[in-house]
Parts: structure tokens; C-alpha cells; sequence
């Protein structure tokens, strides 16, 4: 007898994926415009566009594939498949805008894609396709996928996971459920443990469910584990051989850590992640006041998915929740099975005129916001503009002081870059004479210029951006040679005495 895992709607036989064609022309085109029109509109912002740019800049230019670097120094808050995908990019575009941010995007279309597969086993087409444009056009999805960071890539090889398991059960192909395996792996290399914490979270509870009403659906562990352990642990032994300390560091510091205190600085109250679904499903955050109602209707005819798609939500919001450092991206894998959840009781035909007027509504909308209002943003944050108006003397080294974000700097020139973070470091750095490039705040110019003439530096701005500024310190001759000058006559009058 076939296995029933999950029950689904009444349909014809579907195909291994789901039995969803190639996508209709409008969600692909809506895909197409929203995720890679604009991704040269503005530069690469600091930090996190700039630092992750930066380190597959050095995988490509240097060679650092494992242990990725940044600045010349081993990069062990993440790991490395990311920086890998960045730098193919940039090998086969060079190194631009759009090459840093092209895999985030060709995530994104991706991860529409496979939620609409795993919406056709769910709801049906129809509401597939609404399941598609829901996420494509919800502000955090659309936002993350034109940002140079994990978390796109991340939430595709989550929604791919917990897709492949469930048509993988639902269809008793064993071998869908080992490519769930594969792509839990990917997203482990991708971001580390979460990329597998979050499927756990999103399949075990209707999988318990199951095998509480006697029904124990074959899955093959033993070969999932090997497929996964042959994929990821690899990298990390490599990396560790290469450079000791990298997995202490990345498994405890930049995760148990990073989770359990408030030490990376990124607190928020409890109610964080409501507010960030509330920003993030616009403009379709009208469609929550329906979730009672889908809830009540469906419950008791397809509680499997129902207790999934509640799992594949509920369980990582509450978990990032307890968190002690929280940002909006961490539950962006959640969004997926958001998305699945509003198609189903939109009552419109998603090809209608009604749902081709919304679409191209929002399409407008969103390319206004790539080219009119995120380039002046993106300016104010990265030292693109700043090295538009000057080229940097290869003799002279490069130092940035205090908060000011350097990564954008280190990108855009080549170079590597000197961090003085606190007063005293920077001070010993220009008590040393020696001409240098100096990254600051506007702000922070006073201070700076009274060191210059306390150690008789000349200091000459030679670009400002923005409320940037990029200096060029130089030893004064003539207070040099005057203060030498003084030093001899002052000699000479002691040797006369």
C-alpha cells in the first residue's frame, strides 16, 4: 500500500517536483524585475555588502578559498559556501556590483520556484501561483534579495530541504528525501547549524503527528546522515587543519554565543520579530486578519498541513524570540511558508486583471524604491563615492579610525586596510611620520587634525562624502626642518657653555 504521509488535496498524479510546469510568464517576469533590475542602481554598502563582498574579493584575487579571509585575516564567523558563490560570481562577471549581488538574487527566484512546487501539493495551482507572487512582492523578500548576505541563499536551501522531505514522503521517493539530506548540508555550509535547526523545526511536529496516528513513514536516516556528513564535515576539518581554532570559534563563538548572550549587540524586545512580519509581508500584511479563518476551515481536512505550515513558522520565530541577538533576516526562511499560508484563501484568478494591475502596481513601486530612494542610502554607507574622487598613490598605505565602516574601502581600492578602532592606536600610527590615506567621520576631523600638528603632519582632505572623509596625512617639511633647526641651535648653545 503507497505511503500517505501527508494528505493533499484531490488531483491528478503529479510529477516528482509536484507537477507544476515551468512558471507562468508573469511570475517569472515579476521575479525577473523585482529581484535583478537595479542591482548595479548603487554601491555595495558597508557593513555587510561591503565585508562579504570583500572576502570573496580575496577568495578571487588571492586565493583564499579555505578558510575564507577578510583583510588578509581568517573569517571565521561563517562559513564558506557563500563566499565561494560571490566569487564564482564575480570570476565569470568581475568584480561589480551586480556580480556580488546576482546570487542573493538568483536565490531568490529559485526560492519562488520551489515554494510554488510545494504550494501545488498543498493548495492546488492556482493558489501555487498566488503562493509565488505573495513572496516575490513581500518587502523583506524583495529587499534581501538585491543585499550581498547569506540569508537568501540560506532560505533557498532551507525551503529546498523541507520541500524535497515532504514530496519526498508524500510520494515515498526515497531518493527526494536524500536530496533533502544534500540541501540541509548546503545550507549548513551555508550559515552553519540553523540551516538545519530550521527544517528540523518546520518537519518534525507533523512527523510526530503522523507516527502518533500509527502511520510510520520509511525514511532512509542512515544514508541521509552519510550524504550530509560527507558534504559538510570536509570543509570544516579542512578548515580547521589550515587554521586550528576555526571550528571552536565558529561552532561556539559565532553561535552558541552569538544566541545565548547579548554580547554581538543586537537586542530587541520581545515583540522584534512581530513587528519585522508585520513590515516584512507588505504589502500583504492585510492578509493576516484571514489566517483565523484558514485555520478553521482546514483543520480538520488537512491538519498535516496545517501543524506544518504553523511548525515551519511558529517554532524559529519563537526560537530567534529567546534569542539574545536578533536581526530582521534570521526568520527570513519563514517567509516561504508564510506566503503558502496567505495564497489560500485569495479568491482571485492570479492571472486576472485584477491580479495583472496589483502586480505591475507593485513591480513600479519597487523599482522606484531600487533607483530613486535606496541610492542616495546606499552613498551615505560605502566609500564608493569617496574613491570616485581620487587615485589612491599605491606607495601610500591605507588606515580607517574608529567606526568609521572600512570594508567598502577595502573593496572598492584593492588595497588592504589598517584599522585604528580607538584614539591611541591611531596616535602611534601617525607618531611614526610616515605619509598615509586616512579614513574618519566628518566628526572626528577636529581631533585628528590636532594630532596631525602635535606630531607636525600636514593633513589635506582629498574627498568627502557624505559626512566621510578621506584624508591624506603627510610629514610638514618645514616643521620639521624648523623644529631640527631648533634642536641644533639649542645643542650648540649647550656645547658653548
Amino acid at each position: 500500500m503507497k505511503n500517505r504521509f501527508f494528505s493533499t488535496l484531490p488531483q491528478k498524479r503529479p510529477s516528482p517536483l509536484g507537477g507544476l510546469p515551468l512558471p507562468p510568464f508573469l511570475v517569472l517576469l515579476l521575479c525577473l524585475a523585482v529581484f535583478f533590475v537595479g542591482l548595479s542602481a548603487y554601491p555595495l554598502m558597508d557593513p555587510d555588502e561591503g565585508r562579504n563582498a570583500e572576502v570573496a574579493r580575496e577568495v578571487v584575487v588571492n586565493g583564499h578559498w579555505l578558510p575564507p579571509t577578510i583583510n588578509g585575516e581568517v573569517r571565521y564567523e561563517k562559513p564558506p559556501l557563500y563566499y565561494w558563490l560571490v566569487a564564482l560570481s564575480f570570476k565569470i562577471w568581475g568584480l561589480r556590483e551586480f556580480a556580488a549581488r546576482l546570487p542573493s538574487a538568483i536565490a531568490a527566484l529559485l526560492g519562488v520556484l520551489v515554494t510554488m512546487i510545494l504550494g501545488v501539493r498543498l493548495w492546488g495551482r492556482e493558489k501555487a501561483y498566488w503562493a509565488g507572487i505573495i513572496l516575490a512582492t513581500s518587502f523583506i523578500y524583495a529587499i534581501y534579495a538585491h543585499i550581498v548576505i547569506f540569508d537568501m541563499v540560506l532560505t533557498l536551501f532551507i525551503t529546498l530541504s523541507i520541500a524535497l522531505f515532504w514530496l519526498g514522503i508524500t510520494q515515498n521517493n526515497k531518493n527526494l528525501l536524500r536530496l533533502s539530506a544534500l540541501s540541509a548540508s548546503l545550507a549548513f555550509l551555508t550559515k552553519g547549524p540553523i540551516g538545519v535547526a530550521i527544517p528540523a523545526m518546520a518537519l518534525l511536529p507533523p512527523l510526530i503527528y503522523q507516527m502518533r496516528k500509527g502511520k510510520r513513514p520509511t525514511i532512509p536516516w542512515i544514508s541521509m546522515t552519510v550524504i550530509f556528513l560527507i558534504v559538510s564535515v570536509p570543509v570544516f576539518v579542512l578548515a580547521e587543519l589550515k587554521s586550528p581554532g576555526y571550528c571552536y570559534k565558529f561552532f561556539w563563538e559565532e553561535n552558541v554565543l552569538r544566541y545565548l548572550t547579548p554580547e554581538f549587540h543586537r537586542r530587541g524586545p520581545w515583540f522584534y520579530y512581530l513587528v519585522v512580519i508585520l513590515v516584512g509581508l507588505i504589502p500583504w500584511t492585510w492578509l493576516l486578519k484571514e489566517v483565523p479563518r484558514t485555520v478553521k476551515e482546514l483543520r480538520h481536512t488537512h491538519t498535516q498541513e496545517i501543524i506544518f505550515l504553523a511548525s515551519w513558522i511558529l517554532l524559529p520565530t519563537i526560537f530567534f524570540t529567546l534569542s539574545k541577538s536578533k536581526l530582521p533576516h534570521y526568520i527570513l526562511p519563514t517567509f516561504p511558508a508564510w506566503a503558502l499560508l496567505l495564497a489560500y484563501p485569495i479568491p482571485w484568478n492570479p492571472f486576472s486583471k485584477t491580479a495583472s494591475s496589483m502586480v505591475l502596481i507593485m513591480v513600479i513601486l519597487y523599482l522606484s524604491v531600487f533607483f530613486l530612494i535606496v541610492p542616495p542610502l546606499a552613498n551615505r554607507r560605502s566609500s564608493a563615492s569617496l574613491l570616485k574622487r581620487v587615485n589612491l598613490e599605491s606607495q601610500i598605505p591605507v588606515v580607517a579610525f574608529s567606526k568609521s565602516s572600512w570594508y567598502t574601502l577595502a573593496f572598492y581600492s584593492g588595497r588592504k586596510i589598517k584599522v585604528a578602532y580607538k584614539k591611541a592606536p591611531l596616535e602611534k600610527t601617525l607618531r611614526t611620520g610616515k605619509s598615509l590615506y586616512l579614513l574618519a567621520k566628518e566628526k572626528e576631523f577636529p581631533f585628528i587634525s590636532s594630532l596631525a600638528r602635535k606630531y607636525g603632519e600636514r593633513i589635506q582632505i582629498v574627498a568627502k562624502s557624505e559626512g566621510h572623509l578621506l584624508l591624506l596625512i603627510k610629514r610638514d617639511v618645514l616643521h620639521t626642518s624648523a623644529k631640527a633647526l631648533q634642536e641644533n641651535n639649542f645643542c650648540g648653545r649647550v656645547q658653548g657653555k
